[in-house]
C-alpha cells in the first residue's frame, strides 16, 4: 500500500510542485506549534520562501538561512530587504556551502545562470560532477570556489531549541547531514531534505553508510508520504525526511493528514 501511495503522490506532485513546499511548511508549522523561543534552519534558502514562513511562526526568534550561490544569495537578501525589512534582525545569513568537513574553508562550485536553483557543489573525484550531470539544458559559469561550513559549525553556539531543519542542496543534502551529527544528537530536529538518486556517486558515500549513520543517531529515514524506508526503497521520491525515532510516528501522522487534505 505504501508503494502505491508514494507512486500516487509522485504523479500528483509533478503537476502540483508547490504542494511539496506547502507540505514542508505544514509540517514545521505543526512541529513548532505551542513552542516559545526556538530557532529554525533553512539550508538552500533560495528566494526566502521558507525563511519568510518560518519567521511568521509564533515563538520563532531566529532563522539560520544558508545559500551558497553568490548570485542567489543576492536575490535572497533583496527579497528580505523588500518584503521583510522589520525581520532582518531575526535572520542569520550564511553565504556558504554545507558539507561534512568542519576543517574545509572553501569548496568548488558550479553556478548556473540558466537554472539558478540548480547551482551546486562540484565533486572533483567523480565521473558525474553534479547531480545534473551533462544536462544539455543547463548553462554554467566558469567554476569557482565558495566558502564552506557544516551544520554543526553553524549551530554550535545556538542555545535555542532547533525543532526543524529544511535542506534543498541540489544533491548535497546527505553530505551536509553527515556534518550535523551533534545537531541531530542534541537538538533532535526533524529534517526535510532533497533526495537525489545521484548523490552517493557525486559525493562519494554509500546508502549503507548513510543508513548506519542515521541508525547510530537513533534517526528514522522516511519517504515523503511518511513510510519508513530502507536502502532498497530509498529513492522513491525526490524529497524525503529523517526523524528522531521518538517523533517518527508523529511525523507519519502529520504527513498522512497532509495527504488526506489533498484527497490522496
Amino acid at each position: 500500500m505504501s508503494d502505491s501511495r508514494l507512486s500516487d503522490f509522485r504523479t500528483y506532485a509533478l503537476s502540483h510542485m508547490m504542494d511539496v513546499e506547502a507540505i514542508l511548511s505544514e509540517v514545521y508549522t505543526a512541529r513548532c506549534a505551542g513552542r516559545h523561543g526556538f530557532a529554525l534552519f533553512d539550508g538552500g534558502a533560495h528566494k526566502a520562501y521558507h525563511t519568510m514562513r518560518m519567521l511568521d511562526l509564533p515563538g520563532c526568534l531566529r532563522v539560520h538561512a544558508v545559500e551558497a550561490d553568490p548570485f542567489m544569495a543576492e536575490t535572497f537578501r533583496g527579497v528580505l530587504d523588500k518584503r521583510r525589512p522589520d525581520d532582518l534582525d531575526r535572520v542569520v545569513f550564511y553565504q556558504k556551502a554545507l558539507q561534512d568537513n568542519p576543517d574545509l574553508q572553501s569548496i568548488p562550485w558550479k553556478s548556473s545562470p540558466s537554472h539558478v536553483g540548480r547551482s551546486s557543489i562540484v565533486a572533483r573525484d567523480s565521473e558525474r560532477q553534479t547531480i545534473w550531470g551533462d544536462n544539455p539544458d543547463m548553462e554554467y559559469r566558469e567554476e569557482f570556489d565558495v566558502p564552506a561550513t557544516t551544520i554543526d559549525s553553524i549551530l554550535a553556539a545556538e542555545a535555542l531549541p532547533v525543532p526543524f531543519l529544511k535542506l534543498d542542496l541540489e544533491g548535497a543534502d546527505l553530505l551536509a547531514l553527515r556534518g550535523a551529527a551533534e545537531t541531530l544528537r542534541c537538538k533532535r530536529p526533524i529534517v526535510a531534505f532533497e533526495n537525489s538518486i545521484h548523490a552517493p556517486k557525486v559525493h562519494g558515500f554509500t546508502l549503507e553508510e548513510i543508513a548506519a549513520y542515521f541508525d547510530g543517531l537513533d534517526y528514522v529515514p522516511m519517504s515523503f508520504v511518511g513510510e519508513r524506508i530502507s536502502t532498497d526503497t530509498w529513492f522513491g521520491f525526490f524529497e524525503a525526511w529523517v526523524a528522531p525515532s521518538e517523533d517518527a510516528d508523529w511525523l507519519h501522522e502529520q504527513l498522512n493528514a497532509a495527504l488526506e487534505r489533498r484527497n490522496l
